[in-house]
């Protein structure tokens, strides 16, 4: 008697066996295991849907090698972007600096007003994040970052019906739709990088200020503190300047925000200030600084050492800007 062929059955009635390849086994558990769909396995994966729903069964009648390969890439990438996350520190809570409490009197005072005012400063002094604590921890204030896309005072208006959810968020009554929704709220609008903003779009959040009785603080970069102290010689827009009740500017981080910020990473080593002072002096300040000492912990991370070292913010300066930290840096 013949042995007995597995799958095997009589002609005309043929069973085939299909068996997917390990790596598709590998790939249906991550699946399983995340709850995706095969779209979100396809669009993550960038394996065509198709090509999955016939591989991951075994069933592909293409170049199954192919497909394995790709796919092997991919959960290669999991499996480092995992590391990766397990390494990357938390950035410290957010730190009411110095800077941060001035920042932090514009906010009050306008929303009290209401009134209008402006921070000014280069990148990196601590302004976006300072409002977005006051954003989440004050009631009725909404945050718009404006950008080089927002030409015309109908696309500010656009967006901020968005970000304050109005009624109408098109057509011909969206001011007067933003104004019924956030008058009598006692409220603030900041916005951030409003030096990408035209004129015309500040004189009509001038306008939302004044007739919803709401407070307004433009925050941005050094020119946009010329362009606001510009109009006071524009008669036709002077009672923009005119109308702002509290400037602050910031060029640079003070000391006292880097030490903040520095004293909040918990670096025992306090010689490694003058090297953080020095990174937070350059273009991006603050921001840079903190970018630097987070990769550096990664580092420190990956030798199983808990403590940073001058060796790890030169390599993580090094890695983050394509450049050599200056031997004069931390020491001038």
């Amino acid at each position: 008697m013949s042995e007995t062929v597995i799958n095997a059955a009589p002609v005309g009635d043929e069973q085939e066996s299909f068996v997917p390849s390990d790596v598709a086994v590998q790939f249906k558990a991550y699946m399983d295991a995340k709850g995706m769909s095969l779209s979100q396995a396809a669009q993550e994966s960038g394996i065509a849907k198709g090509t999955l729903s016939a591989w991951l069964p075994g069933k592909y009648l293409g170049r199954t090698e192919n497909v394995d390969e790709k796919a092997q890439k991919w959960l290669d990438s999991l499996r480092t972007r995992s590391q990766v996350r397990k390494l990357m520190p938390r950035d410290p809570a957010f730190i009411e600096t110095p800077s941060a409490i001035i920042f932090r009197s514009v906010f009050e005072y306008a929303q009290t007003g209401p009134d209008i005012g402006l921070i000014t400063g280069n990148a990196g002094v601590g302004k976006t994040v300072s409002a977005e604590a006051y954003r989440d921890e004050t009631p009725n204030v909404w945050l718009m970052t404006a950008d080089s896309s927002m030409r015309s005072p109908t696309a500010v208006l656009r967006e901020l019906t968005e970000i304050v959810d109005a009624a109408e968020k098109r057509g011909p009554r969206m001011m007067a739709s933003l104004i019924r929704r956030v008058q009598g709220t006692h409220g603030l609008i900041i916005v951030d990088e409003a030096q990408h903003l035209q004129t015309e779009a500040i004189d009509l959040l001038r306008t939302i200020n004044d007739r919803a009785k709401i407070g307004l603080v433009f925050m941005g970069n050094e020119p946009l503190k010329g362009r606001i102290e510009g109009m006071s010689r524009d008669t036709s827009h002077a009672q923009i300047f005119s109308r702002i009740g509290m400037r602050k500017n910031r060029k640079q981080p003070q000391v006292k925000d880097t030490r903040a910020i520095f004293d909040a990473w918990g670096i025992a080593d306090s010689k490694l200030f003058d090297l953080c002072r020095w990174i937070a002096g350059q273009p991006g300040g603050l921001r840079s600084m903190n970018k630097t000492l987070r990769y550096a912990t990664m580092l420190a991370a990956t030798d199983e050492r808990t403590q940073i070292t001058e060796r790890d913010i030169q390599t993580a300066w090094g890695q983050l800007t394509n450049g050599e930290l200056p031997s004069y840096a931390g020491r001038e």
